[in-house]
């Protein structure tokens, strides 16, 4: 069994990144993943412009200028209707030349998520086209003898198949493309058939379920033609989860159990998906904040704590066992808690939102 960081670092060093590119119109873009570097061609604004209503002052002369009006050579400053000329200093309610961009300036670099704001200056440079890593295709294969399609009229005995479709909206939010959403019976043979037949279409394969001792999945990945990055990891409510490769495709293998499931993809395959989609991986963004209500977590290991952070402070989720299921739907968020039993009303704790 290895720590959560070991695990990350394995990840990072092992998985392979995508190398297709494509060209796509700009607003198309947005969720990929730049594959070149963009800079900029000219600077904005092109000249001085009023950031006021009011009056532009060239030495002891004034004209009237609009919001957004080019300003004429030498202006010193601009004066709104409302204010006394007293108060004015140079430059003034002028935006400069270049203020917001230069020119030659790195506006996206290979391997930035292009996100709709991201675009702005992206489109103030005329860039009507951009080339982008082609995202990762992903396929689920849900594991159990008595899942149950949602297509389908559930029968005593069974279950909906939930982590299916809530993985896949997940992976669709973090910007990679769904391939196939497979269910199987826990049965080694079955198992690896349909993981065959899923590593011809797919750059990353989910599986769930099945991950307990004497379970098909847990001991199919010690079979040949899988080699093992890691398999058990000193996370909870996620300690059993797995990952390989299956003729060079990485398989990230969670737990059946609902909020196991998801909590090991938050922890994981997120991460997974950000290198195979060619993202830059930077260290994921946290706050630090007060915690709202004492809990109680798991020693020894990294525990994720779902919960909801108000913008003052976390407070955990009433219960989170590892086979709870709507317990997400009221989360934005969760606390990672490293070695620890408890967690005391109002101390600090990181939070990482969904």
């Amino acid at each position: 069994m290895i720590n959560y960081e070991e695990a990350l670092n394995i990840l990072k060093i092992e998985l392979k990144s995508l190398t297709k590119t494509k060209v796509m119109p700009l607003l198309d873009s947005v969720k990929h993943v730049s594959a070149q570097n963009i800079y900029a061609t000219l600077s904005l604004p092109t000249q001085n412009i009023s950031l006021k209503d009011g009056y532009a002052y060239i030495d002891d002369t004034n004209y009237e200028v609009a919001t957004g009006e080019i300003l004429k050579p030498h202006t010193k400053y601009v004066i709104p209707y409302e204010e006394d000329h007293k108060n004015a200093h140079y430059m003034y309610n002028i935006k400069q030349s270049g203020e917001d961009i230069q020119k030659d300036e790195l506006l996206i670099s290979c391997g930035e998520l292009i996100t709709a704001y991201g675009i702005t200056s992206l489109a103030s440079q005329g860039v009507k086209s951009i080339k982008v890593f082609k995202k990762p295709i992903v396929s689920i294969l849900s594991i159990g003898d008595n899942l149950c399609p949602i297509q389908k009229k559930i029968k005593s005995g069974e279950v909906y198949n939930t982590n299916a479709l809530s993985l896949a909206a997940r992976i669709l939010e973090v910007g990679a493309k769904i391939n196939k959403v497979w269910q199987v019976k826990n049965e080694k043979n079955a198992i690896k058939e349909h993981i065959e037949e899923l590593s011809k279409q797919s750059d990353f394969i989910i599986t769930t379920g099945a991950m307990s001792r004497h379970d098909a999945m847990s001991q199919l990945i010690y079979e040949d033609e899988f080699e093992i990055l890691f398999h058990k990891v000193q996370i909870s409510p996620a300690m059993p989860t797995a990952f390989t490769t299956y003729r060079q495709i990485p398989l990230l293998h969670l737990t059946g159990l609902p909020l196991s499931s998801l909590l090991g993809f938050e922890l994981l395959g997120v991460f997974a998906i950000k290198k195979i989609k060619n993202e830059l991986i930077a260290k994921k963004l946290s706050l630090y904040v007060k915690n709202q209500k004492e809990f109680t977590c798991k020693e020894s290991c990294t525990s994720a704590i779902p919960g909801f952070f108000n913008g003052h402070s976390f407070k955990s989720a009433p219960s989170f066992g590892a086979g709870m299921l709507n317990v997400l739907a009221k989360c934005n968020g969760y606390a990672l808690i490293k070695n620890k039993s408890s967690v005391k009303t109002d101390e600090l704790i990181e939070f990482f939102s969904f």
